[in-house]
């Protein structure tokens, strides 16, 4: 919820700061059906259908599917700046979640503290649930977890991820850089 008030915001900003959008008449967005595929398949995975279904077993290929395509979208459009920073954040979170086997490793006691008790119940009870693993010392590269709690957001935040963050800032620098109107 968060990332989607802060991309809103950053459009918002940049559509006024360049009085509308006549900056993206003559730049070039590759892989767009792919950035639909993924959050489709997201959305699927991340549905409580699925998650109660005999197929939660296939949730980290798909997320990992998922992230793939996000990645050669990021990949096809590198001559932004904006996507040169998202590609840091992106491989941040990509690596730690790979790592783990396709989840990513999360802080109970940050989740407890913005109040997401019925994630923390979840998590519990099953070990996983969604994309989500519960962090310990069996999870690796944890640094890279979902460990930053800004609690001044409740009761709209969520725990996130130094890749999280920079990835944010690479969106909302790439949504200025690919508005603005060339002199």
């Amino acid at each position: 919820m968060v990332y989607l008030v802060a991309i809103i915001l950053c459009l918002s900003i940049a559509l006024l700061l360049n009085k509308g959008i006549k900056g993206i008449e003559k730049k070039v967005f590759r892989g767009f059906p792919l950035i639909l595929v993924s959050f489709v398949l997201q959305i699927i995975i991340f549905s409580e259908g699925f998650f109660n279904s005999n197929y939660r077993y296939l949730t980290p290929y798909i997320y990992i599917t998922s992230l793939l395509m996000l990645l050669i979208v990021i990949l096809l459009n590198l001559k932004y700046r904006g996507m040169k920073i998202s590609l840091i954040g992106f491989l941040s979170n990509l690596i730690v979640i790979i790592a783990n086997g396709g989840y990513m490793p999360q802080d109970i006691s940050k989740l407890q503290m913005i109040g997401k008790l019925d994630k923390v119940e979840m998590l519990t009870k099953f070990g996983r649930y969604y994309n989500g693993v519960i962090m310990s010392e069996k999870t690796k590269l944890n640094f890279l977890g979902d460990i930053i709690a800004p609690t001044f957001l409740k009761p709209y935040a969520s725990v996130h991820s130094i890749g999280d963050i920079i990835l944010l800032i690479g969106l909302c620098y790439f949504i200025f850089e690919f508005l603005r109107k060339e002199s």
